[in-house]
């Protein structure tokens, strides 16, 4: 399948969020409470949340399959290691998923980063999304820590961070 790659303006940062909106109750459903997941939609995709991100770097890049929104990509520099970037969310539409475009996703986000001169791409999965795992591991990503993030409200981030060094 032929999609298409995009890096947002600021105005356009909502197209994530409507992707999200499908993409993050099925997503979590089996692994977070639907109050924890509307806490943390709220907590990363209000659009005043996103235009701050954006104003500090950090890049949204829409996939399309013939014009429409089907996922969405966001990266920038790793606070934690100044040579890695991060990538901060990959989602794609359950009925896009299982035909390679995820893998198509990370392979932009390595692109970016490589482009960008980073040595590595970083990046943190809830320990319970077996499926975003796999996918990370068949790509070349290496779990190298397991953390527990507060993230307020008593909610935690669950999460193993991965990361890929990349060729250069």
């Amino acid at each position: 399948m032929e999609v298409s790659f995009r890096i947002l303006q600021k105005d356009e940062l909502h197209l994530v969020r409507q992707v999200a909106d499908v993409v993050w109750p099925i997503t979590f459903r089996e692994i977070l409470s639907p109050e924890q997941i509307a806490y943390m939609m709220k907590m990363m995709y209000a659009p005043e949340v996103m235009d701050k991100e954006f104003d500090e770097g950090i890049r949204f890049c829409l996939v399309e399959d013939d014009a429409n929104p089907i996922g969405y990509i966001v990266w920038g520099q790793c606070d934690e290691v100044a040579t890695a970037a991060k990538l901060h969310k990959c989602y794609l539409l359950p009925e896009y998923q299982g035909k390679g475009i995820g893998t198509q996703m990370l392979q932009q986000a390595i692109a970016y980063a490589k482009e960008a001169g980073y040595k590595s791409l970083r990046l943190n999965v809830n320990r319970h999304n077996a499926k975003a795992i796999k996918a990370y591991n068949r790509n070349g990503f290496q779990t190298i820590q397991t953390v527990d993030n507060p993230i307020g409200n008593g909610y935690f981030m669950n999460d193993f961070v991965m990361e890929k060094i990349l060729d250069s």
